[in-house]
């Protein structure tokens, strides 16, 4: 595969610097450029069919010493706190790789604070060209692997049922965020986690969308235009 340079477009927003710089040569990992890897590995997420709001923008970020990418996964809004208090709603998932094979080793994701993983999730990525497939919570957003329904952890399911109940009342409730007020589920449980609806990570990762850093946060502020509190860089810190 031919050699590719990728570099990040220069980002000016609200007088942040630009960021090109950072970005590195692109010709690693037997000659796959960092666009085409980003895009082999993407998460495909599946909604809930009345998820209320859309995805955005998906931020492809390379560790530069480990076979890792962080998938960072902008809402539009949250049905609580839209980005803490922003108009953005931020979710991650990391997908661990063999840079020889480029096969998926691992995928986790973040839930609420808290990194989940399965095996099945790894499995079904594998038998699907290398696409984890991660169950986006309605509303609040928290990316659940394939396969965490069979998770031994009181977590997720244990929460999920506490928002559940809570989702129902939430058109009563005042909303601490910038758009509209917050809007109440309908429906049983069990159709609460369903998730039907599929988006493609893919189709939301340019070129320029992709960098390889150990921090990513100035960047994705640059990028977005507003300050935002950065969940957590990799799944180990």
């Amino acid at each position: 595969v031919a050699a590719v340079l990728l570099s990040c477009a220069a980002v000016s927003c609200g007088g942040q610097a630009d960021l090109s710089s950072r970005s590195r040569s692109a010709c690693v990992d037997g000659g796959v450029d960092r666009h085409t890897l980003a895009i082999r590995f993407a998460p495909v997420l599946m909604l809930h069919a009345d998820e209320p709001y859309r995805v955005v923008s998906v931020f492809a970020v390379f560790h530069p010493s480990k076979p890792l990418v962080a998938y960072h996964v902008f809402f539009e809004d949250d049905v609580l706190l839209a980005g803490r208090g922003k108009s953005l709603d931020h979710e991650i998932a990391w997908v661990e790789y063999d840079p020889v094979t480029l096969k998926a080793t691992d995928v986790f994701t973040l839930w609420h604070r808290t990194v989940l993983r399965t095996d099945a999730c790894l499995m079904d990525a594998k038998a699907s060209g290398q696409r984890p497939r991660l169950d986006v919570q309605w509303g609040q957003h928290g990316l659940l692997p394939h396969g965490w329904k069979n998770l031994v952890t009181a977590r997720p399911r244990l929460e999920l049922a506490t928002h559940y109940e809570l989702a129902r009342y939430l058109n009563r409730l005042p909303k601490a965020s910038a758009r509209d007020r917050a809007v109440s589920f309908r429906g049983s449980y069990g159709d609460y986690i369903t998730f039907d609806v599929r988006v493609d990570a893919a189709d939301y990762i340019r070129a320029d969308c992709v960098i390889e850093a150990p921090r990513s946060r100035e960047y994705l502020n640059a990028r977005l235009g507003e300050t935002f509190l950065l969940k957590k860089e990799w799944p180990d810190w």
